[in-house]
């Protein structure tokens, strides 16, 4: 199978789950050492993840210190300030304020501007580094672990975000699963990602760098493990049963030039319907 993104059907199959439906696609004995990281399409869901996983991006080192000192600069912050609150009065737009949790916190900026506009925010964060950060923003613990493994913040929750989280995790579906065990009846998912139909970006790298935007590198400093297109996010979030799903662009741009061509590529969503900006947000809610 060869979709959009030029994936041909493996040499082997995978040697691990889809890590959105679950479809199992391994070779009994198979040599899971054998093959290097790389990724590929689910022939059940469509969805593009990288097989196998690489065990560098399962180390929490890998978000350590020097991830986070890039943001650290005032001009960046302000950026992402502004950022955050405009991502904020989305998620203010389709629910009232309450109890909020962010998994994946980062350093803790989305927490303290929610915390400051009155919502009860908690967060989880799976980087020690990270945790730490966000425990000095705030003035207080930050949860150090992953959700969907642990017996941690219970809620329930009127809203859940996950902001650029998802493409990091080995298995989104626990994952989601367990955002959804933790909000009340009719709450609010929110769940951001890179978009996997950016063609904008896509052109725009090729013509710079003279080849394809690749889809895994070994070493990256953000490595993704698994990549969705608006049609493989929502239909992640209708098998976790949650409804009334919205999937938008999520203008995360911060650099002159990749806000630019976000900003064609928003243009060019308006008059398509369909999102071909760099990253797209999803929102949903469980049945009441």
């Amino acid at each position: 199978m060869t979709g959009m993104t030029g994936l041909p059907a493996p040499a082997q199959r995978p040697t691990r789950p889809c890590p959105a439906c679950g479809l199992r696609g391994m070779e009994r004995g198979a040599d899971r050492g054998a093959i290097a990281p790389r990724p590929v399409r689910c022939r059940d869901c469509d969805i593009v993840f990288v097989d196998p996983l690489p065990p560098a991006a399962l180390d929490p080192r890998t978000y350590g210190d020097d991830y986070y000192e890039p943001w650290q600069s005032a001009r960046e912050e302000r950026a992402r300030s502004a950022l955050w609150r405009r991502r904020l009065r989305q998620v203010a737009y389709r629910a009232d304020v309450g109890t909020l949790l962010d998994v994946g916190c980062g350093d803790g900026l989305f927490l303290a501007i929610a915390r400051a506009s009155g919502w009860s925010a908690e967060g989880i964060e799976f980087s020690p580094a990270g945790a730490r950060r966000a425990s000095e923003r705030l003035g207080r613990p930050i949860a150090l672990g992953d959700l969907a493994r642990g017996n941690v913040l219970r809620g329930p929750f009127r809203v859940v975000t996950l902001w650029h989280v998802l493409e990091h995790l080995p298995d989104a579906s626990a994952m989601i699963e367990a955002v959804r065990q933790r909000l009340e009846p009719g709450g609010l998912v929110v769940v951001a990602v890179p978009n996997l139909d950016n063609l904008f970006l896509r052109a725009a790298y090729r013509l710079v760098r003279l080849r394809p935007l690749p889809l895994f590198e070994q070493g990256a400093r953000e490595p993704h493990l698994t990549h969705f297109d608006a049609t493989t996010l929502r239909g992640l979030l209708e098998r976790h049963r949650f409804e009334r799903i919205e999937i938008l662009p999520d203008r995360c741009a911060l650099k002159p030039a990749k806000r630019f061509i976000d900003a064609a590529a928003a243009l060019a969503s308006r008059a398509g319907r369909r999102c071909f900006t760099d990253a797209i947000v999803a929102f949903g809610r469980t049945p009441r």
